[in-house]
């Protein structure tokens, strides 16, 4: 997503973390970098929108290189609310730290993962 119309919108950072959002319309994009445990799961919910409503949320965590149960907690909430208001969510990446732990619990319903932004785009119907 590297339109003139896509903007940063939020940045935050920790030791061995970051965060940035950036928002096209009605789709933000959310690229997480770095180690996710629980030291940073509150600072994660932190950031990300309470009342997301039909939104079309992607999280980016193709450089993410841990990620523990409490964030992927974080963003099954979000996930659930986005999906009880009608909006769209979708985890970007191929790292198996990832992608393991929600194959293995059974979350691709909630949150769907998709190997690019273009793919995830394209699974609603958007590419």
């Amino acid at each position: 997503m590297t339109t003139d119309a896509a903007r940063s919108r939020q940045r935050s950072s920790g030791d061995g973390w970051s965060l940035e959002c950036s928002e096209d319309g009605d789709l933000s994009v959310y690229t997480l970098r770095g180690e996710f445990d629980f030291a940073v799961s509150a600072k994660l919910a932190a950031l990300v929108p309470a009342d997301p409503g039909a939104a079309r949320i992607v999280v980016d965590m193709a450089d993410v290189q841990y990620c523990d149960s409490s964030c992927l907690q974080v963003l099954l909430r979000l996930g659930r609310e986005l999906l009880r208001a009608g909006g769209r969510f979708a985890v970007v990446t191929t790292a198996p730290v990832v992608v393991r732990p929600i194959e293995l619990l059974g979350l691709g319903d909630l949150m769907p993962v998709h190997p690019t932004l273009e793919a995830a785009l394209s699974s609603w119907g958007d590419a």
